[in-house]
Protein backbone atom coordinates (compact mmCIF):
# COMPACT_ATOMS: atom_id res chain seq x y z
CA UNK A 1 0.00 0.00 0.00
CA UNK A 2 1.59 2.50 -1.32
CA UNK A 3 1.07 6.15 1.53
CA UNK A 4 4.12 8.20 0.52
CA UNK A 5 2.41 11.79 -0.93
CA UNK A 6 -1.32 11.23 0.59
CA UNK A 7 -2.25 14.37 2.24
CA UNK A 8 -2.68 13.95 6.42
CA UNK A 9 -6.39 14.52 6.16
CA UNK A 10 -6.81 12.02 3.87
CA UNK A 11 -4.37 9.85 6.21
CA UNK A 12 -6.71 10.48 9.17
CA UNK A 13 -10.12 10.29 6.91
CA UNK A 14 -9.26 6.98 5.91
CA UNK A 15 -7.90 5.33 9.90
CA UNK A 16 -10.91 6.70 11.20
CA UNK A 17 -12.95 5.16 8.81
CA UNK A 18 -11.51 2.05 9.50
CA UNK A 19 -11.27 2.23 13.17
CA UNK A 20 -15.20 3.12 12.93
CA UNK A 21 -15.92 0.23 10.61
CA UNK A 22 -13.92 -2.32 13.24
CA UNK A 23 -16.14 -1.37 16.50
CA UNK A 24 -19.17 -0.81 14.29
CA UNK A 25 -18.95 -4.81 13.10
CA UNK A 26 -17.50 -5.43 16.78
CA UNK A 27 -20.87 -3.84 18.40
CA UNK A 28 -22.78 -5.38 16.21
CA UNK A 29 -22.00 -9.18 16.50
CA UNK A 30 -22.25 -8.11 20.58
CA UNK A 31 -25.67 -6.64 19.92
CA UNK A 32 -26.32 -10.53 18.17
CA UNK A 33 -24.46 -12.43 21.01
CA UNK A 34 -26.51 -10.96 23.59
CA UNK A 35 -30.39 -11.45 21.78
CA UNK A 36 -29.22 -14.73 21.31
CA UNK A 37 -28.58 -15.69 25.00
CA UNK A 38 -32.25 -16.94 25.34
CA UNK A 39 -31.33 -19.29 22.96
CA UNK A 40 -30.83 -22.45 25.49
CA UNK A 41 -28.79 -24.33 22.66
CA UNK A 42 -25.27 -23.35 22.68
CA UNK A 43 -23.23 -26.00 22.05
CA UNK A 44 -19.89 -24.63 21.47
CA UNK A 45 -20.06 -22.22 24.23
CA UNK A 46 -17.28 -23.44 26.32
CA UNK A 47 -14.83 -22.81 23.03
CA UNK A 48 -17.08 -19.52 22.19
CA UNK A 49 -15.49 -18.49 25.53
CA UNK A 50 -12.34 -19.79 25.05
CA UNK A 51 -12.10 -17.44 21.60
CA UNK A 52 -13.30 -14.47 23.53
CA UNK A 53 -10.94 -14.68 26.91
CA UNK A 54 -7.96 -15.18 24.62
CA UNK A 55 -8.82 -12.51 22.04
CA UNK A 56 -8.74 -10.41 25.29
CA UNK A 57 -5.65 -11.90 27.05
CA UNK A 58 -4.04 -10.84 23.26
CA UNK A 59 -5.41 -7.65 23.50
CA UNK A 60 -4.07 -7.08 27.31
CA UNK A 61 -0.52 -8.23 26.20
CA UNK A 62 -0.11 -6.07 23.15
CA UNK A 63 -1.93 -2.77 25.06
CA UNK A 64 1.14 -3.54 27.79
CA UNK A 65 4.15 -3.93 24.99
CA UNK A 66 2.97 -0.67 23.57
CA UNK A 67 2.92 0.88 26.70
CA UNK A 68 2.65 4.88 25.69
CA UNK A 69 3.04 4.09 21.99
CA UNK A 70 -0.50 2.43 22.44
CA UNK A 71 -3.63 3.84 20.36
CA UNK A 72 -6.80 2.93 18.35
CA UNK A 73 -5.82 4.82 15.15
CA UNK A 74 -3.91 3.03 12.57
CA UNK A 75 -1.37 5.87 12.44
CA UNK A 76 1.38 5.90 14.38
CA UNK A 77 2.62 8.54 17.01
CA UNK A 78 5.70 10.73 15.75
CA UNK A 79 7.85 9.56 17.97
CA UNK A 80 6.64 6.46 19.12
CA UNK A 81 9.39 3.38 19.91
CA UNK A 82 9.07 0.86 16.95
CA UNK A 83 8.12 -2.15 19.60
CA UNK A 84 9.35 -5.57 18.47
CA UNK A 85 8.90 -6.96 21.68
CA UNK A 86 7.42 -9.40 23.89
CA UNK A 87 3.64 -10.31 21.75
CA UNK A 88 5.30 -8.36 18.60
CA UNK A 89 8.24 -10.96 18.27
CA UNK A 90 5.61 -13.49 16.82
CA UNK A 91 2.95 -11.19 15.18
CA UNK A 92 3.18 -7.49 13.83
CA UNK A 93 -0.55 -6.69 15.02
CA UNK A 94 -1.91 -8.77 17.83
CA UNK A 95 -4.48 -6.17 18.54
CA UNK A 96 -5.95 -7.41 15.43
CA UNK A 97 -5.26 -10.66 16.51
CA UNK A 98 -7.15 -10.04 19.29
CA UNK A 99 -10.14 -8.72 17.63
CA UNK A 100 -10.65 -11.08 15.49
CA UNK A 101 -10.49 -14.06 18.16
CA UNK A 102 -13.39 -11.71 19.92
CA UNK A 103 -15.51 -11.86 16.65
CA UNK A 104 -14.76 -15.44 16.21
CA UNK A 105 -16.23 -16.20 19.80
CA UNK A 106 -18.89 -13.78 19.17
CA UNK A 107 -20.29 -14.93 15.99
CA UNK A 108 -20.17 -18.80 17.23
CA UNK A 109 -22.29 -17.25 19.74
CA UNK A 110 -24.70 -15.60 17.39
CA UNK A 111 -24.75 -18.47 15.05
CA UNK A 112 -26.16 -16.43 12.58
CA UNK A 113 -25.48 -16.16 8.69
CA UNK A 114 -25.23 -12.09 9.52
CA UNK A 115 -23.00 -12.98 11.87
CA UNK A 116 -20.68 -14.30 10.17
CA UNK A 117 -20.81 -11.73 7.23
CA UNK A 118 -19.85 -9.58 10.26
CA UNK A 119 -16.98 -11.32 10.83
CA UNK A 120 -16.07 -11.62 7.35
CA UNK A 121 -16.38 -7.70 6.70
CA UNK A 122 -14.41 -7.58 10.12
CA UNK A 123 -11.45 -9.56 9.33
CA UNK A 124 -11.46 -7.76 5.82
CA UNK A 125 -11.14 -4.07 7.49
CA UNK A 126 -7.97 -5.48 9.73
CA UNK A 127 -6.08 -6.93 6.82
CA UNK A 128 -6.64 -3.82 5.01
CA UNK A 129 -5.93 -1.27 8.41
CA UNK A 130 -2.81 -3.76 9.05
CA UNK A 131 -1.58 -3.35 5.65
CA UNK A 132 -2.02 0.89 6.02
CA UNK A 133 -0.37 0.72 9.58
CA UNK A 134 2.64 -1.46 8.28
CA UNK A 135 2.73 1.60 5.22
CA UNK A 136 3.00 4.18 7.64
CA UNK A 137 5.48 2.67 10.09
CA UNK A 138 7.58 1.84 6.82
CA UNK A 139 7.67 6.07 6.63
CA UNK A 140 8.63 6.70 10.14
CA UNK A 141 10.67 3.21 10.75
CA UNK A 142 13.15 2.20 7.87
CA UNK A 143 13.72 -0.62 9.48
CA UNK A 144 10.54 -1.88 9.66
CA UNK A 145 10.54 -3.74 6.26
CA UNK A 146 13.41 -6.24 7.78
CA UNK A 147 10.66 -7.14 10.70
CA UNK A 148 8.02 -7.40 8.32
CA UNK A 149 9.76 -9.75 6.13
CA UNK A 150 10.36 -11.96 9.57
CA UNK A 151 6.97 -11.77 11.35
CA UNK A 152 3.58 -12.54 10.35
CA UNK A 153 1.29 -9.64 9.63
CA UNK A 154 -2.14 -11.19 12.18
CA UNK A 155 -1.86 -14.93 12.65
CA UNK A 156 1.57 -16.05 14.44
CA UNK A 157 4.08 -18.21 12.74
CA UNK A 158 2.83 -18.24 8.76
CA UNK A 159 5.37 -19.97 6.31
CA UNK A 160 8.94 -17.87 7.18
CA UNK A 161 7.76 -15.89 9.93
CA UNK A 162 8.53 -18.13 12.94
CA UNK A 163 12.34 -17.10 12.71
CA UNK A 164 13.60 -16.10 16.10
CA UNK A 165 17.34 -15.73 15.13
CA UNK A 166 15.84 -12.58 12.65
CA UNK A 167 17.85 -9.26 13.93
CA UNK A 168 16.98 -5.97 13.00
CA UNK A 169 19.59 -4.64 11.13
CA UNK A 170 21.44 -1.19 12.70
Amino acid sequence: MKIMGLPIARRKMMANSLVAIQFGMLLALAILAINSIKNSNHPYLPFEIVLIASGGIVILSAAKTLNLSLRISPIPRPNSAFVISGIYRRVRHPMYLGVILIGFGLAGFSDSLFAWILELILVVNLNIKANFEDALLDELHPQSWHYREHTSKIIPCLSRSCRTDCRLPN
